[in-house]
């Protein structure tokens, strides 16, 4: 009796079902090793291409930002001076002080046509664009200081001046010669970077005109995105480009066209929603807004220690009231290819059960070493997916590799179990989840529920498979 009972826990504890369970089991979270230092290289290989396209952004111009146009005035007044003893003092210390503002126009009319361009270095591309600007509007004498002699300028603010091409027009009043640019805003530090030009005109002339007419043409390169600030009182901006597939921030367009010849947008905004008044006190006042965001362009932007809570607090740079245009695909092969090795673990896991599945199905024993190459060539598919998309593009690579896989392996499953019909079945499970995986990897808003359908779907037909315990009787029967 006591023989016999000893004999039934040996069966139990040994039984086959339950090791090939554990094993698969075990086996799966081992082959999290090799795909996790495939994660680590499909990374790095990334990490690689955004520097490269950074480093091409930098040689061939910035993301833009253009600050245009302001004129600057400079004139002499009198102030105290603070530094003089003023209480122990019987006279007070008058000195001249210099003061520096900028006047916004009362009406702004941009029109900016951009044409993107592909520059290569080594097997990776980069998408950057020549850009034409056009601005017209006037200003009001109204803005203008009376009985004061000052110096005043056309300024112009360009974030990335080393891209600046060509000035085809810089006219402003009724001259018909173009004024002479030079370097410089003359507004620093509320514009640090552009281009100006200095008014040399009579200004007790001009004060008797109801507007300052002003007519900008500029030539210019850059690479990611490109903003303007609004800063008439009212605003007409047309931005249009062969671009595909743009992003839009800050103030979202009023109307706006994306088709296959690229997009058009145009925004028609008021003062109203700025947070800086008509004229502004160039060493006093500050505002988010004028400030260039380089971060992109910085090596320090792969540093966490880049991210500082005192940059939100005292320099933050949430530009909502900026017209941004995003020119770059935010997505990349090596982003979608980090997606789907996340799913790595879930695929596998659900194949190996397939294949044990197939292998209780057809009663023919498989062995580890048999499951050891299926779990590996499935391993294989990230690598292959990673180093073909870098020379091919995604979509063909993602077909190549799928195929290099589901094909090997369903011939694989056909030899081992000697059935035709589960090689044929192995075919359509493996197209079937690389099939889900590129939609999932194509879904934003839908990818987990897509993943969730795909689990249980997968369980329903393992419950179908499996209805049948006598398959399990005689398998366990078999190895006793």
């Amino acid at each position: 009796m006591e023989n016999n009972l000893q004999k039934k826990f040996y069966t139990k504890k040994t039984s086959p079902i339950m090791k090939k369970i554990i094993f698969l089991f075990i086996f799966s979270l081992l082959l999290q090793i090799p795909l996790s230092f495939i994660g680590s290289l499909i990374f790095d290989r990334g990490d690689l291409y955004n520097k490269t396209v950074i480093s091409i952004g930098n040689e061939w111009g910035k993301n833009q930002k253009i600050i245009a146009p302001v004129i600057t005035i400079s004139y002499t007044d009198t102030g105290i001076d603070n530094e003089k003893d003023i209480i122990n003092s019987k006279t007070l210390a008058v000195v001249p002080v210099e003061k520096k503002f900028v006047i916004l126009p009362d009406e702004l009319n941009a029109i900016i046509k951009i044409k993107d361009e592909i520059r290569q270095r080594g097997i990776y591309n980069a998408t950057v664009y020549n850009a034409n600007m056009k601005l017209k509007g006037f200003f009001s004498p109204k803005d203008f200081p009376k009985n004061k002699k000052i110096k005043s300028y056309l300024s112009i603010g360009l974030s990335d001046t080393k891209a600046l091409i060509k000035i085809n027009k810089l006219k402003i009043g009724n001259l018909e010669k173009d004024l002479d640019a030079m370097s410089g805003t003359m507004a620093v530090p509320l514009i640090t970077n552009g281009i100006s030009a200095e008014l040399k005109l009579d200004f007790n002339k001009i004060l008797e005109e109801e507007k300052i007419p002003f007519e900008i043409d500029i030539d210019f390169r850059g690479s990611k995105d490109i903003s303007i600030l609004p800063l008439g009182k009212k605003n007409n901006i047309e931005i249009s480009s062969n671009w595909k597939s743009p992003s839009f921030s800050g103030i979202l367009p009023s109307e706006k066209n994306i088709n296959n010849n690229g997009f058009s947008a145009k925004w028609e905004v008021s003062n109203l929603v700025r947070n800086y008044p008509q004229i502004i006190d160039i060493n006093e006042d500050k505002y988010d807004d004028f400030y260039y965001d380089d971060s992109y362009y910085d090596d320090s932007y792969y540093d966490d220690s880049y991210y500082d809570d005192s940059y939100d607090e005292n320099n933050s740079n949430n530009e909502n009231t900026v017209i941004k245009t995003g020119l770059f695909d935010s997505i990349t092969d090596y982003t979608q290819i980090t997606r789907a090795s996340k799913y790595g673990i879930l695929f596998i896991m659900m194949s190996l059960v397939i294949v044990y599945i197939f292998e209780v199905i057809s009663r023919r024993f498989t062995h580890y070493v048999q499951y050891l190459i299926v779990g590996l060539s499935l391993i294989i598919f990230y690598l292959l997916l990673l180093s073909l998309s870098e020379h091919i593009g995604f979509e063909w690579a993602y077909l190549i590799s799928s195929l290099a896989i589901v094909i090997p392996n369903s011939l694989y499953i056909m030899s081992l179990t000697s059935n035709k019909k589960l090689g044929i079945g192995m075919f359509f499970f493996l197209s079937g989840i690389y099939a889900i995986l590129f939609s999932i990897l194509r879904m934003e808003q839908y990818a987990l529920l897509t993943g969730s359908l795909l689990i249980l779907t997968v369980l329903y037909v393992v419950m179908y498979l499996t209805k049948n315990t006598e398959i399990f009787e005689r398998l366990e029967n078999r190895e006793k």
